[in-house]
């Protein structure tokens, strides 16, 4: 199965008192159906996975599984600090019935040279791999022929490419192999420059993933300029939710707008948003005529 189109990154809901919100997570799920994503990514970085117990992370996966019931494709976010903990990740992932395993570098790998060693113990877990390439969240910057030969050594042709600026080293990497398959992240902030170079999608979690979806359907479509005016008319909402520190608690505002998280609370630096930030989005809304509901929109 080759991963493609647009998929969607799971954040976790809390309530007000900061526990797991389960019924927010079960409404999240169905309203991403809805939307259309092509599949789910689910305790990535946006997930707070670090800031959850082993309990509640395993309560997180059933409840999606759950919810989803085998009705799109679910990759599971499984890097560990040490392969033995990323093999047991597989395995719990594994176990649930995803479809992929998506692993980064170790933090503050010292040898990026071991990478693909590391990848190839990943993948003998029983799950393809999604090679992960995000340097901001692992201190870890991996040069185009380490991801190449990390791509060689585990059997996986799919990564997600997070290390700015995202589309030059997409075409870095397509140039050395047509084969891959290469999502773009980071919020969606390059989605447009990332399809265009040959990324086959995005995997973020952008809380309106049916604009980055019309973008790649018009790029697909052979239309480019559609496809550039509609990212360039939706770009201030992408980068207004992709900010660094807030940029989560903002996510999860919109889909409390939408009808589908209870609160914003995060566990993380920024657990509220002040009231400018707020008020900011109000006003955003409101240029870009944007009603929040829990159905899904239809970009313009």
């Amino acid at each position: 199965m080759r991963l493609r189109g647009t998929w969607y990154i799971v954040p976790t809901p809390f309530d007000a008192d900061g526990e797991l919100d389960l019924p927010s997570l079960g409404r999240l799920v169905e309203a991403a159906i809805a939307w259309g994503v092509d599949g789910l990514t689910v305790m990535g970085v946006m997930a707070e996975p670090g800031a959850l117990t082993p309990d509640e992370r395993n309560t997180c996966l059933r409840a999606i599984f759950d919810a989803a019931a085998g009705r799109l494709p679910i990759a599971v976010g499984c890097s560990g600090a040490a392969l033995a903990a990323t093999l047991e990740l597989v395995g719990q992932a594994r176990g649930l019935g995803a479809c992929a395993a998506m692993v980064a570098a170790p933090p503050l790998l010292r040898n990026v040279d071991q990478l693909p060693a590391y990848m190839k113990g990943a993948a003998a877990g029983g799950l393809p791999l999604i090679i992960q390439d995000e340097p901001n969240a692992t201190g870890v910057l991996l040069p185009v022929s380490i991801l190449l030969a990390a791509s060689v050594a585990s059997g996986s042709s799919t990564m997600k490419i997070e290390d700015p600026p995202t589309p030059p080293k997409i075409a870095r990497l397509l140039a050395a192999d047509s084969r891959l398959d290469l999502f773009g992240g980071l919020g969606g902030v390059s989605a447009l420059g990332e399809l265009r170079r040959g990324a086959c999608g995005t995997m973020t979690g952008f809380a309106y993933p049916e604009i980055l979806r019309g973008i790649r359907e018009r790029l697909d479509a052979g239309d480019s300029r559609r496809a550039a005016l509609l990212f360039d008319r939706y770009l201030p909402l992408i980068q207004f939710e992709a900010q660094q520190v807030v940029g989560l608690a903002i996510r999860k505002e919109v889909l409390r707008r939408r009808g589908v998280f209870s609160t914003h609370r995060t566990r993380g630096l920024a657990p509220g948003l002040d009231a400018t930030t707020v008020e900011e989005l109000d006003d955003l809304f409101d240029r870009l005529g944007i009603t929040p509901a829990a159905g899904p929109f239809t970009p313009a």
